[in-house]
């Protein structure tokens, strides 16, 4: 095999596609240019757009930069013209450093993108010359209207020879740029990327764009008797690793992934159930570029670069990753992921350190679709499964008697629906096809076609308490969920709805669906079922807490049943055997409900022991690590390094907002439930969720590399009596605006109840005003706890007073004194608030040394030590 491609073969070899794709008019003569003598000593730039339909990733616009010497291309995607100038500087930055070569001279159009004072500003104090083409004459920036010309050429051959959907032109883009790179030009004896980095590269890796990629499942992600891979598409190349970008077909997302085997005399399109794009489809996404003068020079081709968009890569070329990543919009998932030598980039199984990840939401039936529509669905290779699948939902549908068939009313807004299909495991691994039918609900106005919207959930504080109290009362806890809980409760408004796609001859010509029941998808639905289980459980004996109305209790004195319930999943703790089975048979005689086998609830796994109950999330870090393709990554013993929650000036290495809040929010999810150890790493990166830069995100891939060594730990519940008790701390003046941190736990007796980590809402002016604000903080929490605990009919939990630890003895005293002074008269509501509360003995104040305070590791980075020691005494145990 050919490590290069031949100049001949390119000339000699026809391609209906290309001459369909390509075909110009007569160009215009060639235009004399000056020469550089070495790379970046000129850089051409252009930019497209906007272009319709948006991208994948929502770009709307795409830049390309050229440099004059080599011919390489780095290609942009933008969604607003306003990132040009920030796409530069950051190209600029790296590039000069990395080449430790200086730019001198930007050649570009008139466009105000690019003729403006910021960066005109910018080149001038950067010494680059900046040289405008003449106006209405931008064949004197040839070089980038080539470049662009070249790219959107080969992105709309690439579109047309795959049938792929218009919204992947960006990655098309991607893939032309990467080819173009490695493509030999007339006239020139290297290639440009041979050019720009000095060597010859391999080309052993090139695939075909759009044909069918089998992706690699990891045995964490399966069971024994899954298929071990599922379809995907062939879409580009990794940025930050060696390896390859697939779309997900079956995930509906775009993934990077190094284990992969290609079929390519396979369409990927095939399985998309889309129907041809035609080119008229394809003249159309580009007929805003008609612009582009359609001239030849002979100039050099191009290099690729990415954004918001694909991640592109230039490590396949066998080069350290620092000589050719690129500064865009975004940086790639795999920031700090090493990575191993590609060896053509399939079959590299990699191989776990752990079986334990059952994770079979995630694994339920690998080769398989799920598709988007109907029309998707009826073009699948599973129809008639799905067919069933919309048949059962009906049959659900007609059995609650959902509506009823009228007219079409006149001057009436109609609601449309929508088929929604999932796939999902049985407790026995059994694969299930699910279909169900909701209403496009998202265009009804509140106050005109429904009235109230809001139905609350249980609190995760109340769960984790009746946990403990589970535990310590020995109460037995079942789990149960309600099938098609929202079609039992009756709709008051009246609402009329489209037929089913797909089933519309059921209904008839002229029919409509008026709604009798509350069907998925209208805004006031999940409140009418709320209503209406509350109504049922009333009726059967329960009592609804006003400390938070999910939680339900009924009590004769010795025997006591408590229920909680978030949407249609139900728990019950109960130490009857005959008051439980009274309750469940009182509600089965309303209801349809399955009870679970497995102990999960809300995401969490429920285990219990001899002497406790745990709760832990260890399938879901495992599902976060194979996301990030951190699953084999050294671990940490910390999740910040002590010091790194400083203040740091901020830089122009900016990455998506989109990847960093789903991290962040993915984090956060875990912090809140069961892993208080990464609180407050998670509400410090918080922070910067409106505008994130690349070290933020490597803290945040820093959280997970924590994760990997401790996974399995779970917050343990033990049976030892205990009293209600907290720990009270503040961190003073963060260094980024001046607001501090404020941390709190409260645990029943060893067990870990409660814990806040958040931000200040305004500026302390010193240490003591921080801790009063923090202590204000817990009391309201320590109140709310022991209002909960008395509506549970468990006082014996509650001493006369709540002991509350701070290691501040200046807030401590100030809150004991007789009076505010004149230097605490704007803290005087928080003030009289706990001392309120000091004075009727429901908490008293203690002193403890910050070295034994449990709740310091909210507030600020800890060493290991302290780390350590604070999740040994919160019963954070592995």
């Amino acid at each position: 095999m050919k490590d290069y491609i031949d100049i001949d073969d390119v000339n000699d070899f026809k391609c209906e596609t290309c001459d369909i794709s390509k075909i110009t008019r007569k160009t215009h003569p060639n235009i004399d240019v000056n020469q550089s003598s070495e790379i970046l000593e000129l850089i051409h730039a252009d930019l497209c757009g906007p272009i319709q339909p948006e991208s994948y990733g929502g770009a709307k616009y795409f830049m390309v930069l050229v440099d004059d010497f080599s011919g390489m291309y780095f290609t942009y995607f933008l969604k607003s013209k306003n990132e040009v100038f920030d796409i530069f500087s950051q190209f600029k930055t790296k590039y000069e450093n990395l080449t430790d070569k200086r730019i001198k001279k930007l050649r570009t159009d008139n466009g105000l993108e690019f003729v403006n004072e910021q960066l005109d500003s910018y080149l001038a104090n950067s010494g680059i010359f900046h040289e405008k083409t003449i106006p209405y004459n931008s064949e004197s920036n040839g070089k980038a209207e080539r470049a662009n010309r070249i790219l959107l050429e080969r992105a709309r051959s690439l579109l047309y020879e795959s049938e792929l959907p218009l919204k992947f032109w960006a990655e098309a883009i991607n893939f032309s740029t990467r080819v173009s790179n490695v493509t030999p030009r007339k006239g020139k004896e290297k290639i440009p990327l041979e050019t720009w980095i000095g060597k010859k590269p391999k080309l052993n890796y090139l695939k075909k764009f759009g044909c069918v990629a089998y992706i690699h499942v990891p045995k964490v992600m399966r069971n024994k008797f899954d298929i071990p891979g599922r379809r995907g598409i062939m879409l580009g190349y990794a940025r930050d690793r060696r390896g390859y970008r697939i779309y997900d077909i079956r995930n509906r997302k775009i993934i990077e992934e190094r284990s992969i085997k290609f079929n390519e005399s396979l369409k990927g399109s095939t399985y998309l159930g889309k129907t041809k794009v035609e080119t008229w489809n394809i003249d159309s996404l580009f007929e805003s570029i008609q612009d582009i003068n359609e001239f030849d020079h002979k100039t050099k081709v191009n290099h690729l670069e990415i954004s918001a968009e694909p991640a592109a890569n230039e490590n396949n070329y066998s080069i350290p990753f620092e000589t050719l990543d690129v500064a865009t919009n975004t940086v790639s998932d795999q920031i700090e992921t090493p990575v191993d030598q590609m060896n053509n980039g399939v079959n590299q199984i990699p191989v776990r350190r752990s079986e334990r990840l059952k994770a079979k939401q995630m694994s339920t039936n690998l080769a398989c679709n799920v598709p988007n529509s109907y029309l998707e669905a009826k073009n699948s290779a599973d129809w008639q499964n799905w067919e069933f699948a919309m048949k059962n939902e009906l049959d659900s549908l007609n059995k609650h008697k959902v509506w009823e068939i009228v007219d079409r009313p006149a001057k009436t807004k109609l609601v449309k629906s929508k088929w929604v299909y999932s796939l999902k495991q049985s407790d026995n691994g059994e694969t299930k096809y699910k279909a169900r039918l909701v209403a496009a609900g998202f265009n009804q106005i509140k106050n005109k076609d429904y009235l109230e919207s809001y139905s609350p959930v249980v609190n995760i504080e109340s769960f984790r308490l009746l946990i403990a109290l589970a535990s310590k009362l020995n109460l037995m806890v079942r789990f149960f969920d309600v099938k098609t809980a929202y079609l039992y409760s009756d709709i008051e408004e009246t609402v009329y709805m489209l037929p089913p796609p797909g089933f519309e001859r059921l209904v008839g010509d002229g029919k409509v669906c008026k709604l009798k029941r509350s069907i998925y998808g209208l805004p006031q639905s999940g409140r009418n079922w709320y209503m209406k289980i509350k109504s049922e459980l009333e009726k059967f004996g329960l009592t609804q807490l006003a400390s938070d109305n999910c939680v339900f209790i009924k009590s004769d004195g010795q025997n006591m049943l408590l229920l909680c319930m978030h949407v249609d999943d139900l728990a019950i703790f109960c130490n009857n055997d005959e008051m439980y089975q009274d309750i469940v048979n009182s509600i089965k005689s309303v209801f349809e409900v399955h009870e679970n086998k497995t102990s999960k609830f809300l995401g969490m796994e429920i285990v219990k022991h001899k002497n406790g109950i745990s709760l832990s999330q260890s399938e879901y870090i495992e599902s976060l690590l194979v996301k990030y393709n951190l699953n084999e990554c050294k671990s940490v013993k910390t999740p910040i390094v002590k010091g790194e929650d400083k203040s740091f000036p901020p830089t122009n290495e900016l990455i998506d907002i989109t990847m960093y809040r789903e991290l962040i929010g993915e984090l956060l999810y875990l912090a809140n439930r069961t892993r208080p150890d990464i609180s407050f790493v998670t509400c410090y990166l918080s922070q910067f969720n409106h505008k994130p830069e690349k070290r933020h995100y490597i803290l945040a891939k820093r959280v997970l590399r924590y994760l990997m060594g401790t996974k399995d730990k779970k917050l343990f519940y033990d049976n030892n009596f205990g009293f209600v008790n907290a720990n009270s701390d503040a961190s003073w003046g963060n260094a980024e605006n001046g607001k501090s941190f404020s941390g709190g736990v409260i645990l029943l007796g060893n067990s870990l109840i409660s814990w806040k980590c958040h931000k200040q809402k305004s500026v302390s002016l010193s240490t003591c005003e921080a801790e009063l604000f923090a202590i204000s903080e817990i009391c309201k929490d320590i109140i709310w706890i022991v209002n909960l605990l008395s509506e549970l009919k468990c006082k014996q939990f509650i001493n006369s007073t709540v002991i509350l630890n701070s290691d501040s003895q200046a807030a401590i005293q100030w809150i004991k004194s007789t009076r505010s002074s004149n230097k605490s008269r704007h803290m005087n509501l928080r003030f009289h608030f706990v001392k309120d509360l000091l004075e009727d003995n429901v908490i008293e104040l203690k002193y403890i040394q910050t070295e034994l305070l449990i709740s310091d590791f909210l507030t600020k980075a800890v060493n290991e030590e302290k780390l350590n020691y604070t999740v040994k005494n919160i019963s954070l145990t592995s």
